[in-house]
């Protein structure tokens, strides 16, 4: 019964210890792929809410080329007081994949070999969001 009890709460330890780690929105685009699907916690100065009543709030990383969009539809709305202020948010990493329209010039062809289009263009492009599950503003 005792080594039951051991091997549990050290697992619910291990798990605990795991759920513990804050990633930055750097961190969290660097190492996308491995967190896509996991529910993580990431922390972001949130740059602005969706104006239809705070579903959406956008993190910046430690530039405006790194935003994270975290949904909160599950979750509720976004306080107004999140705005200009590090969130830290507990949620799910989703990685969506978007195939852009095929490029046209504007004499209205297409580009590329064979009118097959801009090669570079139909790689699919691989991007993230997040669905929140809980958040905590951190400084105010």
């Amino acid at each position: 019964m005792m080594a039951v009890a051991l091997v549990t709460f050290t697992a619910c330890q291990k798990q605990a210890e795991q759920a513990q780690v804050v990633y930055s929105i750097d961190e969290v685009y660097a190492q996308a792929d491995e967190l896509a699907g996991d529910t993580i916690y990431f922390e972001g100065i949130c740059s602005h809410l969706c104006k239809h009543g705070g579903r959406k709030a956008f993190l910046m990383g430690s530039d405006e080329s790194r935003i994270l969009r975290v949904e909160g539809a599950k979750m509720g709305n976004f306080a107004p007081e999140c705005i200009n202020n590090l969130v830290r948010v507990r949620g799910v990493l989703h990685a969506i994949e978007i195939i852009p329209e095929e490029c046209e010039s504007t004499d209205g062809l297409k580009h590329g070999e064979d009118d097959n289009g801009c090669e570079t263009e139909k790689k699919a492009i691989r991007k993230y969001f997040a669905e929140a599950v809980s958040y905590e503003i951190i400084t105010e």
